[in-house]
């Protein structure tokens, strides 16, 4: 049995995709539901007012929501696969660039510094499931 390269390629961007869903629905769950657990984790602490939560819930809330929505999508709607494959690369590196623009303006810290190696590597990760797919880099027309 004979497995093509293209074949292969393609399952593993499904992977990285399958990955993204599942990242960021912990992630939009977390922030949606108990935003304070959240941040609990950095150190960050916040006043407790209601709409200091309610900030958190839907800043980071929506964010991940929308990422964990574009990555489904993308599984479920093999037409849109590298679009949204794009939108969460896109977000990530948005992410990565601010954690770096917070690093020079705010100060190094060592959860910064871990932050910024883990959303690095998502990122990473990510832009290989866009390189690995077979349609990257050329755009295919519906006959």
């Amino acid at each position: 049995m004979s497995i093509n390269s293209s074949s292969l390629r393609l399952w593993y961007a499904r992977i990285v995709m399958v990955s993204a869903v599942l990242i960021f629905a912990f992630l939009a769950s977390l922030y949606a539901f108990n935003p304070t657990a959240g941040i609990d984790m950095f150190g960050v602490s916040i006043s407790g007012e209601p709409h200091s939560i309610t900030f958190l819930r839907t800043s980071l809330g929506a964010m991940f929501s929308g990422l964990f929505f574009a990555s489904a999508i993308g599984l479920v709607k093999p037409r849109l696969f590298m679009t949204c494959l794009t939108i969460v690369i896109s977000f990530m590196a948005t992410i990565v660039g601010l954690r770096l623009y917070g690093l020079a303006i705010d100060g190094v810290t060592y959860t910064n510094l871990s932050e910024l190696r883990n959303e690095g590597l998502f990122l990473l990760f990510f832009i290989s499931g866009w390189l690995s797919h077979p349609r990257s880099g050329r755009e295919t027309t519906p006959k």
